[in-house]
């Protein structure tokens, strides 16, 4: 009998490896890079949300949605235009928080997604919006993964652009394809 069990657990350990290997096995909200939206919202749904272009090139547009699962508050999607399966490129999720819990938060997710995927490089740099947003600044980590890149940033507005537009802290968790990270570096804003 102990030889038994011995054999079926080498076998599971063989046949479920510990970490992936490949974007589309993470997800947020249940969807994954490459999937079809037409999976998890109605074709009325989709295009009734407000569609925001980029300024140099208008391939690609994100759509966002309140999260139906309690994860993350906001959650959005990048899709191709003229794409009538509304294929996932790139997605995210937020949540309003304090700066300070941010970072909390931003530790553990960091850790779960290099649990979940194999990370190629990470880099971590501050995104400083002093000539736009006075002391506002983002704090990012990257993740280069198979076939695309992680990032996990938290967003710091100061108190004047709070009360100018509104706007709170947040934590911010993208996954793009490598195929969407090109155009957004080399299309998007031309």
């Amino acid at each position: 009998m102990k030889k038994f069990l011995t054999i079926i657990v080498l076998n599971l350990l063989i046949i479920y490896p510990t970490q992936a290997d490949d974007i589309r096995d993470f997800q947020i909200d249940g969807v994954s890079i490459g999937d079809s939206l037409l999976d998890y919202f109605d074709k009325n749904q989709i295009n009734s949300r407000k569609k925001m272009f980029y300024l140099g090139d208008d391939n690609f547009y994100k759509i966002n949605f309140i999260s139906k699962k309690t994860v993350y508050q906001l959650i959005n999607f990048h899709l191709k235009k003229n794409d009538n399966k509304f294929v996932v490129y790139s997605m995210g999720g937020r949540n309003i928080m304090e700066f300070d819990e941010c970072l909390e938060e931003k530790k553990k997710v960091i850790k779960e997604v290099k649990d979940v995927l194999g990370v190629k490089s990470e880099n971590n740099y501050r995104s400083d919006y002093r000539k736009k947003y006075g002391k506002s600044f983002s704090n990012v980590t990257q993740l280069k993964i198979k076939n695309g890149i992680a990032r996990i940033y938290c967003d710091n507005w100061s108190d004047k652009i709070t009360k100018k537009n509104n706007w709170k802290d947040s934590f911010n968790i993208t996954i793009s394809s490598q195929e969407f990270v090109n155009w957004l570096n080399n299309e998007a804003y031309k």
